[in-house]
């Protein structure tokens, strides 16, 4: 009797002790997939504060690039925007206008004439600039024949090339043509000559060259005769983010036409390289966007370039 009373008292024990198992296994089942739900929960949350800090960051991003967009135009209008008015409005101060003779009205008028014509480039340039950066692609290309339009752009600073005495070298092949857009194509290397005539040796030597490299890169070298860069300075023109340079002898210029043109060059495959060439002077590399050049089999036969 006492042994049946012990067994059914293990016998309860154990049903006892199942069920709390089994309890307690439901309760950790349960647990574990509260959890697991919480855990999800976490994950989406720590996946959504990730976004949103990308977000933010894209953000911040954005905010710095219409920044540093408000302070180059705002720059650009401060300066090289309002030096013909400084120009017009020492004219009409001038007591002694009347005193002048011809060739010195001449003289000046010529000078005000290229400062009004220069800033008309530039308001032209920074309103391509600016249309460039609400765009999200650039087209609109042409076929152009490299070396007429450089002599057009030469064309156009013929009275300060005059003026400083300088000699300037086209050497680029008559039959090779450029598949680009050609305002940007236009606004870049205008700017290239354009430095080159302002920074270079009075009475020095410009000349225009066109590389063509084993990748089958396209480029325009134009070097001119002048002083070394120090190497900081060639580091911020080729990787800083604008040039900023110090104003030399009778030049003026903030340098934001090179910032500019590198902005713009770069969002259609262009690369603007500077570096100094010991004993020769500064060179500045133009290179192409790949597959933008091609030779005509003679000067009047344009090639049919894919645009």
């Amino acid at each position: 009797m006492e042994s049946e009373t012990i067994i059914n008292i293990l016998l309860a024990g154990i049903v006892v002790s199942k069920t709390i198992i089994f309890i307690l296994a439901y309760q950790l089942v349960k647990k574990n997939r509260v959890l697991k739900t919480e855990k999800i929960k976490l994950e989406e949350v720590n996946s959504e504060l990730v976004k949103q800090s990308l977000d933010i960051r894209n953000y911040v991003e954005e905010l710095k690039a219409a920044e540093n967009f408000k302070t180059k135009v705002l720059s650009i209008a401060s300066h090289d925007l309002r030096a013909p008015f400084a120009s017009m409005e020492s004219l009409l101060r001038l007591e002694g206008l009347c005193l002048m003779g011809r060739w010195e009205l001449e003289t000046f008028f010529e000078s005000l004439r290229q400062e009004v014509g220069k800033s008309r480039v530039m308001l032209d340039e920074v309103l391509l600039w600016t249309e460039s950066q609400l765009r999200d692609s650039i087209e609109n290309k042409a076929v152009l024949n490299l070396s007429a339009e450089i002599d057009h752009l030469l064309d156009q600073f013929s009275y300060d090339i005059e003026k400083q005495g300088k000699t300037v070298h086209n050497n680029i092949d008559q039959n090779l043509y450029l598949n680009i857009n050609k305002p940007i194509f236009t606004f870049v290397v205008r700017n290239v000559i354009s430095n080159a005539i302002k920074y270079g040796r009075p009475d020095g030597v410009i000349s225009v060259d066109h590389i063509k490299k084993e990748n089958g890169e396209c480029c325009v070298v134009i070097l001119n005769e002048s002083e070394a860069l120090a190497e900081h300075t060639i580091q911020n023109l080729n990787y800083g983010k604008s040039w900023e340079r110090s104003r030399m002898a009778n030049s003026k210029g903030t340098g934001l036409g090179i910032s500019l043109c590198k902005d713009l060059f770069m969002r259609i495959g262009g690369i603007i390289y500077f570096e100094n060439k010991i004993g020769k002077g500064i060179a500045v590399t133009i290179i192409f966007p790949k597959g933008s050049c091609e030779l005509a089999s003679c000067a009047s036969e344009a090639p049919l370039l894919s645009s």
